[in-house]
């Protein structure tokens, strides 16, 4: 019996909605995880490795800022080496990634880089960046500088590509990636961690009210303030703004919400609770001014709600504009405000947009078997390579 090709992936972290897909991949390769930390201290959520087969190992690491490193990484590898190394590409855990890499080059081995980013902006050291002190602005542009390289030397040395979608395709390819080195898929979030609501019908707090919803970590880049703002501008006694989720901007974002009865926070919530919410929304709103993806359009998605989101999150490309949503500059109250009104005072073109969001195809939005293919494909080009 042919034994099966060894790989190893590398990941920031123990992620809910990453584990289905290795466990996939575990049924056809030999597959090892190795994840970076457990998990940030602003992420809530609750997984259960027990429930997963595929081996994986949470290494040891200490925190540098923003930046992880994994003492150990360089032990595993020598303990446990792979034929094709693959790592998910992000500028906290740069080091680990550069040292697989490196190992994968000395022992002459093929190296696979998923990408989801278009840009060199560090938004974890963002503090940085925008301080009034020239001090720190020249260390942000320093880091950047080097993770700028950092990304050059990746790029030149990855034997394929797996792109997080059609945009950041792009981006590689501006970057003299080769096009048939390349494989987009997409961020597809595994129908097994979506359940079905418990709510038949909205509950009496909610009856005859329209209903707008927002789900995500308050903090900063999330923008949550301009969609208060917005809602605030619009000044409607038939509507409710529900915000789930809880973060470092949850205070000041009470503060700038006390005047309006009409906006609720729920704190956190997920799993059947979540499900409940997106269920009985009118249509969900994702004001993000930073995301390499945005889970929650497909998950709003999957519930038959429309969205309306800004154009930094990537998973706008979901999104058939003014049929299953709009997609809006980010940080533009005025923009946000003027189609939130349209879907409000236009219940015929709100009840088409959920018919037409029913009709999205799974494969483009739970559908794991979608992300493994184009894994394969990735996999499949580099043992092709002499």
């Amino acid at each position: 019996m042919k034994s099966k090709l060894k790989i190893m992936i590398l990941h920031n972290m123990v992620t809910p909605y990453r584990l289905p897909l290795f466990e996939e991949l575990s049924k056809k390769y030999d597959l090892t995880v190795y994840f970076c930390k457990t998990k940030d201290k602003d992420r809530l959520w609750k997984t259960d490795l027990n429930k997963y087969s595929f081996k994986y190992k949470i290494l040891d690491h200490k925190d540098f800022g923003p930046f992880v490193i994994n003492p150990t990484l360089k032990k595993e590898l020598k303990k446990n080496p792979c034929d094709i190394y693959i790592c998910f590409e992000n500028p906290e855990n740069s080091f680990s990634i550069l040292k697989a890499l490196k190992f994968a080059k000395m022992n002459k081995k093929k190296f696979i880089l998923v990408n989801g980013r278009r840009d060199d902006e560090i938004v974890s050291l963002r503090n940085l960046n925008e301080s009034k002190l020239f001090i720190k602005n020249i260390i942000y542009k320093l880091i950047r500088y080097l993770y700028f390289n950092h990304r050059a030397y990746l790029y030149k040395n990855s034997h394929s590509f797996i792109s997080y979608c059609k945009k950041t395709t792009v981006f590689l390819t501006k970057n003299t990636i080769q096009k048939n080195k390349i494989f987009t898929g997409i961020q597809n979030y595994p129908k097994s961690l979506l359940p079905k609501p418990a709510w038949k019908s909205r509950p009496s707090e909610y009856k005859n009210k329209k209903i707008i919803f927002h789900l995500g970590y308050l903090n900063e880049r999330k923008g949550v303030d301009y969609l208060i703002k917005a809602f605030n501008e619009l000044n409607r006694k038939d509507t409710l703004l529900l915000i789930a989720g809880t973060g470092d901007q949850e205070d000041k974002l009470k503060e700038l919400a006390r005047d309006n009865l009409n906006i609720k926070f729920l704190g956190y919530r997920e799993g059947i609770e979540k499900a409940n919410y997106y269920s009985i929304a009118d249509f969900f709103v994702f004001p993000t001014l930073y995301d390499v993806w945005g889970h929650v359009v497909t998950e709003s998605f999957y519930y038959g709600t429309p969205v309306i989101c800004t154009d930094k999150a990537e998973a706008k490309e979901l999104i058939e504009e003014g049929k299953t949503g709009f997609v809006i500059p980010s940080e533009n109250v005025n923009a946000l405000a003027k189609v939130m009104k349209r879907l409000l005072d236009n219940p015929k073109v709100l009840k088409q947009m959920k018919e037409n969001v029913k009709k999205v195809p799974k494969s483009k939005i739970v559908d794991i078997n979608a992300s493994v293919k184009t894994f394969e494909k990735a996999i499949k080009c580099v043992l092709k390579e002499k």
